[in-house]
C-alpha cells in the first residue's frame, strides 16, 4: 500500500486474472480500513509490517488469510490469538535466523514467514531455524529491474531448490 494508486493496480489485477493464475494479495497494510479497502478491491490475503488486531479480525471475517508483522515473542504470540494465519518476522534482518530459533523456543507451533534480506546465500540457514516459508523482495526481483523476466524464473527456481534440498535434509535428521 505504499505505491500510488495501489488499490487501482489491485483492482485491475483482480479483474484481469483468475485464481488459478495468480493470487493478489496486498502489502503493506497498517489498519483495518485499507485491508477492508483491498479486499474489496479483490486482494485474496492481506500482508501487515506490523500487528493490528483490526486488521487481523478483518480479514478473519472475509475469510481472507492474514499475515501481520512481528518481531517479538509477545507479539507473534497476540497475532497467533487475534487469528492470524501466518506471523511475518519483520524486520528479520536485523537479528537473522536467530531470531526466528528464539521464538520457537517458547512458541514451536508458531507459523514465521521472515521478510528483509532474505536472500540465495541465506535461505536455507532461514528454514532450517524453524521458518516453514520465507517472504523474497529485491533478491527475487532484481532481473525484472532490467527487464530481464528469465532472470527472475531462474532465481525463483534456485530458491525452491534450495528450499526443497534444506527441507529434506532436515527430515532426514530429525526422523
Amino acid at each position: 500500500m505504499t505505491v500510488p494508486g495501489a488499490l487501482d493496480v489491485i483492482r485491475e489485477l483482480a479483474r484481469n486474472y483468475n485464481d488459478n493464475e495468480i493470487l493478489i494479495g496486498a502489502g503493506s497494510v497498517l489498519d483495518e480500513e485499507t485491508a477492508r479497502a483491498c479486499i474489496l478491491a479483490g486482494a485474496k490475503y492481506i500482508v501487515g509490517p506490523t500487528f493490528d488486531e483490526g486488521t487481523i479480525r478483518i480479514c478473519n471475517r472475509y475469510q481472507i488469510p492474514v499475515m501481520p508483522g512481528a518481531m517479538s515473542v509477545t507479539e507473534v504470540k497476540n497475532a497467533m490469538d487475534a487469528g492470524a494465519d501466518v506471523v511475518k518476522i519483520f524486520p528479520a534482518t536485523l537479528f537473522g535466523p536467530k531470531i526466528v530459533r528464539a521464538i520457537k523456543g517458547p512458541l514451536p507451533q508458531a507459523p514465521l514467514l521472515p521478510t528483509g534480506g532474505v536472500n540465495l546465500d541465506n535461505v536455507s540457514e532461514w528454514i532450517k531455524a524453524g521458518s516453514f516459508a520465507v517472504g523474497v523482495g529485491s533478491s527475487l526481483t532484481a532481473g525484472a529491474k532490467r527487464g530481464d523476466y528469465k532472470e527472475v524464473t531462474k532465481t525463483a527456481a534456485e530458491f525452491i531448490r534450495i528450499i526443497n534440498k534444506t527441507r529434506n535434509e532436515k527430515k532426514n535428521t530429525t526422523g
